[in-house]
């Protein structure tokens, strides 16, 4: 008999289906439940799984500080957090968006708040635990490159980093950017730059 592991979306517990393939019988496994002080309300996007085999992802509260975590979960269910603003003033952002794994097998992602101008960071972070700002949005003048990101990233076939924010911008209605891996920002396109907003706002 071949079974096959399912990792679900979650917003409490880490949840796990093993679903046995040619037979009605299922078993379901909590891996992880969370108690607020290693962070509460799991990202809504999907886990992504590291060279190691390990599982990642973000919370969107809780922790340390009580603005989210990263997570690193085992697939027996041993869980590792990093809490974003353990350090004064929160300089790697607070409150992360989902992660992707990118070639070098790093993590990379988006705060919605934080870093040094308070609008949200790109950041990079590795299997274990170092984490480095790329990007700290709002750093030009009235946030023409966009602010507050909610999605995470996605990286291109270039190798390049890919996301939206939900402000700021030409219009202050978002705007879609790269950045490389090494942390070079550009804004692709600010929303709202046609008559009536008929490309999009607020992403």
């Amino acid at each position: 008999m071949f079974t096959r592991k399912l990792v679900g979306k979650f917003y409490g517990p880490i949840i796990v289906f093993c679903l046995a393939i040619a037979s009605e019988a299922q078993t379901f496994t909590t891996l992880v439940s969370f108690n607020g002080t290693d962070g509460q309300s799991p990202y809504f996007e999907s886990l992504v799984q590291g060279p190691n085999g390990n599982l990642y992802g973000t919370t969107l509260s809780g922790g340390a500080d009580g603005y989210g975590t990263v997570i690193e979960v085992t697939p027996a269910g041993k869980l590792t957090t990093y809490s974003p603003c353990s350090v004064a003033n929160c300089p790697n952002g607070l409150m992360f968006g989902g992660l992707a794994l990118g070639a070098n097998g790093n993590f990379y992602g988006t705060t919605n708040f934080g870093g040094s101008n308070g609008g949200g960071t790109v950041f990079e972070i590795s299997a274990t635990g170092t984490v480095t700002t790329l990007y700290n949005f709002c750093s030009q003048t009235n946030c023409t490159d966009g602010g507050y990101p909610y999605a995470g990233l996605v990286q291109g076939k270039d190798g390049n980093f890919y996301g939206t924010t939900s402000s700021g911008g030409s219009a202050q209605s978002g705007t879609v950017f790269k950045v490389t891996p090494t942390g070079t920002f550009t804004v692709l396109h600010s929303f709202c730059s046609k008559a009536d907003c008929t490309d999009g706002a607020m992403v």
